[in-house]
């Protein structure tokens, strides 16, 4: 008996729609024979197995009069139904992108630059919602854009019919009722939405809400719908079973696996159910899936021949099924439709916005009145919509003349906006004795006026304390040009080194004020220009006196420039990220102190098969001014130099390059590019004028480290010497902990 579904976010996409009290359909049928129903049960990834019953059927001449399913059956299913052969679903099947469509990945290529900087969290993905209730959490924990828009591509012409009885093939998909727990069939409406809320896993996927009913995944309720294909047209069924092994008594010990274990239990007895209803003359088809379980979707592939081979073994009693050559290729020809769309769009318009200003979403789209009915077109626009920070998901419809429809866009909001807070942790540790740690929280108020103003604060509590308040506010509907005041007050705590040793820790008290004018360059690039008023209190917490004490007041202006195309923020696996920093202080601008410096970082991840080259250099330089020492670069540790210890060497000019292979040891999800990978780099530089008056010049060092992002967000641990015989081991967990280049902060970080 199979266990379909596991509470792991990862369980697929897949669709199913049903409706209690479904009236027998006229289907194609042929004469002389009894309806065959066909009965597909969910599964996850299991469930390319269906495509594989389905090529052997058609080979059997086994024409099907109507189809029920479940989850992945309803989504194999509806594609059938909607008049897809089964070698066009094989194709469509093995050509998914799961790890775009169920895990997101790509999704940060297409966000804007300033979500992208806007404070990211690496030790995990929640955002919560604060509302007048208190804290709300996101329904799923997968963002299902990618989800819905693959279905609406899949069946996009079969969408345009919403009696699903007029469907090529009558069709039935189940899903549960989570507010009255009942089962829901859909019979009519959108055939992508029908699906959608079949495969609506509790706590995975978010539910499809209609009307006063709260959708979730079928299987809950009948993963086996014989009785749902009896009741739509069916004298005899054919059932596809899909058949796990049996549960491992040392995988059911500890309380989330037993929870886990339960929602099989409660499918497993539905299923047993209808499978007891079956008659004589149905057929019954267990699929023995072995090792492929629910959430192994990158052996989908696997599945299909499992399929042909389970079908082929119950030839025998598929032939009374068969008919003739000639009456079938009538009846395939008869059912066959293609989902390719023609005509024009004679129009774009957005529907049912709250918060968000559908000209700034208009002024973002590509689609215009005239273009071409290009449903692949419309897809990638709806995916560009979906990755901006304030949609749950995106839907659309296509109104009015069928030729030349209006393209009508439904972007859901987020349910638990406009208030949004992301917690974030992370700490470091290394063979010193260094211990640092970060607890960061970031709020954001969204759409605060209609040009999309908005209010940010953030906190972090650790070896560098702060507090943040600011307003970005566009100054046009694009968001290509902003204004952005801030106020922050910060508190580190930052070692000093003469000659490799730690002789003090001074502790540096910030507080100002910032007024920057910004613009926008597409998604990937972003320029400010501001004046920056900061109030610096430098003091010895224990130690010998390095700096000089005191407190010091710098004012003057900030040039920053970023531009980051990486796949990830941490451990990228392709893409550039590139920062250039200019800071003045100037006493005509308010300051008591006069100094320049500027920095210029660039990194570049390279994909080489399942390895990662990376290629990272960096540059900072005083420009010939009396740069204080407390304002000096602060280089070493593992973002700048490793093998030396955080802020080792306090300099006024440096430059450093390193490269990095890093070779994939392990994959921990695949579906979301969680890895581990082995690495080994090699780091060269100067450095000049360094505050201790130790030796400048030329140095160089290696290093070897595990790194990878993990179900627990980021992990480095690694180990490295230099050519000043320096060596560090070090260990960090989640959030990066460092700022003393530009590449350990910005864009980099």
């Amino acid at each position: 008996m199979q266990s379909p579904h596991r509470l792991q976010w990862i369980v697929l996409l897949a669709g199913a729609l049903l409706s209690p009290l479904a009236s027998a359909a006229e289907a194609p049928h042929v004469a002389g024979k009894p309806r065959i129903g066909l009965v597909l049960a969910g599964g996850g990834a299991k469930g390319g197995a269906h495509v594989g019953v389905l090529k052997v059927l058609e080979e059997l001449r086994v024409p099907i009069d109507c189809i029920a399913g479940t989850s992945m059956g309803a989504l194999i299913g509806g594609g059938y139904a909607a008049g897809i052969p089964a070698d066009e679903l094989e194709k469509f099947l093995v050509s998914i992108d799961w790890k775009r469509v169920v895990g997101s990945q790509g999704r940060r290529d297409l966000e804007p630059i300033e979500q992208k900087r806007s404070g990211p969290t690496y030790s995990n993905d929640f955002e919560f919602g604060i509302t007048p209730n208190g804290l709300q959490v996101p329904a799923g924990l997968v963002n299902t854009s990618n989800v819905e828009d693959l279905l609406r591509v899949y069946v996009a012409r079969a969408r345009l019919e919403t009696d699903f009885d007029k469907l090529p093939i009558p069709y039935r998909a189940v899903a549960t009722d989570m507010v009255s727990s009942s089962m829901v069939v859909f019979k009519d409406g959108d055939l992508a939405t029908a699906m959608r809320a079949s495969m609506s896993i509790p706590g995975a996927f978010a539910p499809v809400v209609l009307d006063k009913m709260i959708l979730a995944d079928g299987g809950l309720v009948r993963n086996i719908p014989v009785d749902i294909a009896r009741n739509l047209c069916a004298d005899q069924v054919i059932v596809v079973n899909l058949v796990e092994l049996p549960a491992d008594p040392l995988k059911l010990q500890s309380a989330t696996q037993l929870l886990a274990r339960s929602m099989d239990v409660m499918i497993i007895a539905n299923e047993e159910l209808q499978l007891k209803s079956l008659n004589d003359g149905d057929v019954l088809i267990n699929v023995e899936m072995g090792t492929i379980t629910t959430a192994d979707f990158e052996r989908v592939p696997e599945t299909v021949p499992l399929g042909e081979a389970a079908t082929r073994k119950m030839a025998a009693a598929l032939a009374k099924f068969s008919v003739p050559e000639a009456q079938y290729l009538a009846w395939r020809s008869g059912v066959t439709q293609s989902q390719t769309m023609e005509g024009k769009l004679a129009g774009v318009r957005f529907e049912g916005l709250e918060r968000v200003n559908p000209e700034y979403l208009a002024q973002r789209q590509q689609l215009k009145a005239g273009d071409p009915l290009d449903i692949v077109t419309i897809s990638e626009e709806a995916q560009r919509i979906s990755a901006l920070q304030d949609f749950e998901s995106v839907s659309y419809r296509l109104d009015g003349d069928r030729e030349s429809p209006t393209l009508t866009w439904l972007p859901h909001e987020k349910r638990w906006g406009p208030n949004y807070l992301r917690l974030d942790l992370g700490a470091y540790a290394s063979r010193e004795g260094d211990v640092t740690f970060a607890l960061y929280g970031r709020h954001v108020r969204t759409w605060l006026n209609p040009l999309g103003g908005q209010w940010f604060n953030e906190v972090q509590l650790g070896g560098e304390s702060l507090l943040v308040s600011g307003f970005t506010q566009p100054l046009d509907v694009a968001h290509r040009f902003f204004v952005e005041p801030r106020i922050a007050f910060s508190r580190s705590l930052e070692d000093l080194f003469i000659d490799d040793e730690r002789v003090a820790r001074y502790t540096f008290k910030d507080f100002g004020g910032e007024l920057d004018l910004g613009a926008n360059v597409g998604r990937y690039g972003q320029a400010r220009i501001g004046y920056v008023y900061d109030e610096r209190e430098t003091g010895v917490d224990i130690g010998a006196m390095v700096l000089p004490e005191g407190r010091h007041t710098d004012a003057g202006m900030r040039f920053l420039a970023e531009l980051d195309s990486r796949d990830s923020a941490f451990n990228p696996t392709r893409g550039v990220a590139m920062a250039v920093e200019y800071l003045q202080s100037d006493e005509s601008l308010g300051g008591d102190r006069d100094w320049e410096r500027a920095e210029i970082g660039l990194g570049l991840a390279v994909p080489l098969r399942r390895d990662v080259l990376w290629l990272t250099v960096g540059a900072g330089s005083d420009l010939d001014s009396d740069l204080p020492g407390d304002r000096a670069f602060a280089v070493g540790g593992p973002g700048s130099f490793p093998g030396f210890e955080q802020g080792e060497m306090r300099v006024d000019k440096y430059w450093l390059a390193n490269t990095s292979y890093l070779w994939k040891v392990k994959d921990l999800l695949p579906i979301r590019n969680l890895s581990l990978y082995a690495g080994v780099g090699l780091t060269g530089g100067e450095v000049k004028s360094r505050i201790d008056d130790g030796d400048d010049g030329g140095l160089y060092g290696g290093s070897v480290f595990l790194t990878g992002r993990t179900l627990f967000g980021p992990l480095t641990v690694g180990v490295a010497t230099t050519s000043t015989d320096s060596w560090s081991l070090w260990l960090s967990v989640g959030r990066p902990v460092g700022h003393g280049t530009i590449l350990e902060r910005g864009v980099f970080r």
